[in-house]
């Protein structure tokens, strides 16, 4: 089977993970994707340790597979030559530099749609193109914090932490990936592409979601609650006589659940319990009650009994533990890729099957300008520009 996105040409113009996780998506799925990355520096990710083999960056990989890279110099008139043309042949543009910084190389949107009607081109922003922060550098940590998520996030009586996983990175990434293939679908019906734009600040208020809403219609601020909900009580983690695990009890037949398995049916006839709004007004007393409970027996025994009466729970693993289960192995969901010149390396398999057609890791992460003569090539330039490119440093090219 060929992949759904099967001829669609692709430019990134990416750094860190925002933007190279987006095109990743796109390349997993059958689209062509070239990196433009910095003469002799890169994508910024590719010097962050540790490093598979002693080489390759795991952030920089877990991003650019299924991709190659061309090193171009962008503030040089070649350099910038040759991307355009790059772009003028694509479908779809990704990046993910400062607010501007394209348009002033002369590699922005309307400069490139004049002669590529078809094109559609992302861009992610920190705070999206206008505004008065519109040009202001962002990354992940900042932006859980300005966005609010941060707030909700940690014990209640300790500090605000982070996600442990790049929530504004990621999340803008996939929005950007969403909003490409919309754009595609349209330009299936009228011929032209389009401008995308979507940023981490949009993103994270979009997945901050019910939290605002909560606001809007209650006028109560969200707290942190740690491994809480901010409404259903049990709805967090609980420490048992071995371990912690996670009893998430979001229905009235979930509670009554709840109590058949700890064997305390009389919660569910006490008034304070009765009800889910019971249940909140009364929260600490009642959590301090499963607390007790829940620390005579361990983890494996709660979780049998709550799963027999309908109770989702689990126990809260570790990576190690995760990347080991058998329902990860049964789904394929951790993928094995040959490095040619280093060897295996592991990472996350495309998330999403398709019945019709299918995703596929056909190229590692590349090595800087591992691709920078071959697309040259393919662009038209002889071998002699290209050596002339290099001299002048327009271009870089894989030494190694």
């Amino acid at each position: 089977m060929s992949g759904p996105l099967d001829g669609l040409k692709v430019v990134e113009v990416g750094v860190a993970m925002a933007g190279p996780y987006c095109s990743m998506i796109l390349a997993d799925y059958g689209a062509e994707v070239i990196k433009i990355e910095r003469v002799g520096k890169g994508d910024d990710s590719r010097h962050w340790p540790p490093y598979f083999h002693g080489t390759m960056p795991y952030y920089f990989a877990a991003a650019n597979r299924n991709k190659r890279s061309v090193a171009l110099d962008l503030k040089s008139p070649q350099g910038v030559a040759i991307a355009k043309r790059l772009m003028q042949e694509a479908d779809i543009v990704v990046e993910n530099y400062r607010v501007g910084a394209l348009e002033r190389a002369g590699l922005g949107y309307d400069a490139l749609a004049s002669d590529n009607p078809r094109l559609i081109y992302c861009s992610i922003s920190g705070f999206g193109r206008t505004g008065p922060r519109a040009s202001d550098p962002a990354n992940d940590i900042f932006m859980q914090a300005y966005s609010g998520g941060m707030s909700i996030t940690g014990e209640a009586d300790g500090g605000p932490v982070k996600m442990g996983l790049s929530a504004a990175d990621l999340g803008a990434g996939m929005f950007a990936a969403i909003g490409i293939l919309m754009a595609v679908e349209q330009r299936h019906r009228t011929g032209r592409g389009q401008r995308v734009d979507t940023s981490l600040l949009q993103g994270q208020l979009a997945m901050l979601s019910y939290h605002l809403t909560y606001y809007f219609a209650s006028g109560n601020v969200p707290q942190r609650r740690g491994a809480s909900g901010q409404v259903n009580v049990p709805y967090q983690a609980f420490r048992t006589a071995d371990d912690w695990i996670v009893i998430a009890a979001f229905t009235e037949d979930m509670w009554r659940g709840v109590c058949r398995a700890l064997e305390r049916l009389e919660w569910s006839e006490d008034p304070r319990f009765r009800s889910a709004d019971q249940r909140i007004a009364h929260r600490d007393e009642l959590i301090a009650l499963l607390n007790e409970r829940l620390l005579t027996q361990p983890a494996r025994h709660w979780i049998e009994k709550l799963r027999v009466h309908g109770v989702p729970c689990t126990p809260i693993n570790r990576i190690d533990q995760i990347v080991a289960e058998e329902q990860v192995r049964a789904g394929n969901m951790i993928a094995e890729i040959d490095v040619p010149q280093l060897g295996p390396i592991r990472m996350a398999s495309p998330p999403i099957q398709l019945s019709a057609s299918r995703a596929a890791i056909t190229r590692p992460p590349p090595r800087l300008g591992q691709h920078s003569e071959e697309v040259l090539l393919q662009l038209g330039f002889s071998k002699i520009e290209i050596e002339q490119f290099g001299a002048q440093g327009a271009v870089g090219f894989d030494n190694t």
